[in-house]
């Protein structure tokens, strides 16, 4: 795989938003709802953010080991680092 993968941020983070919000007809939920939906969509957006700069990263660096060259304990060693959420 030589090519980079990219995430639109935005689209990305409303999909993921939109999959998790759930309809309200009571007005006292409401702001529940919608701060659950912003934190949804905001964890998705900067997830998305953070992974195509490892991703960009992964493709510049002539030094850097590329995910298919790693050993499993490697990658793993490599996704507990980027797991910060």
């Amino acid at each position: 795989m030589s090519e980079r993968t990219f995430i639109d941020p935005e689209k990305f983070a409303f999909s993921f938003a939109d999959s998790t919000a759930k309809p309200t007809e009571d007005k006292a939920d409401v702001v529940p709802a919608a701060k659950k939906y912003l934190l949804h969509y905001l964890t998705a957006y900067y997830l998305v953010e953070d992974f195509n700069a490892e991703e960009a990263k992964n493709f510049t660096s002539s030094t850097e080991e590329h995910f298919k060259d790693m050993s499993f304990g490697e990658l793993l060693d490599r996704v507990q680092k980027l797991n910060k959420y």
